[in-house]
């Protein structure tokens, strides 16, 4: 790995942090409890078995409305596909040709399914109204 392969994905990491607190913030500011929640994931607890309640809870940062722990698990999953190409093909490759795709694609998806892609592309006015806190 390279220091691009870190630091690029980590500016996404760190925007995706910075508008989870932003959003947190305002909600907090607005009133509300602070907790994200996203309008498209509703709790389902139909699974009472052990995988069920496995599942429900390695997943739930998914559906908490917040961008920073998928980008984390999107990197993870970038950066074992870059390595396992290095494996297969015996030959370095360009981490960034698998760490890129996972990490905005996973952004893009997440705001495209919550209807924020238009505001984190434009600029997010959350973050905007948490640096006038």
């Amino acid at each position: 790995l390279g220091l691009g392969d870190i630091v690029l994905p980590g500016l996404l990491l760190s925007f995706a942090a910075r508008y989870d607190e932003a959003k947190r913030l305002v909600g907090l500011i607005g009133g509300g409890s602070g907790v994200n929640r996203s309008n498209t994931c509703r709790n389902n607890r139909r699974n009472k078995g052990v995988f069920g309640r496995l599942l429900f809870g390695c997943c739930s940062c998914l559906c908490n409305g917040g961008y920073f722990a998928p980008v984390v698990v999107s990197y993870a999953v970038g950066l074992a596909m870059a390595n396992t190409a290095v494996y297969v093909m015996q030959m370095g490759q360009p981490a960034l040709l698998y760490l890129v795709p996972c990490c905005l694609g996973t952004v893009a998806f997440l705001g495209w399914r919550r209807g924020e892609l238009d505001e984190l592309w434009h600029g997010p006015r959350v973050v905007r109204a948490a640096d006038r806190l």
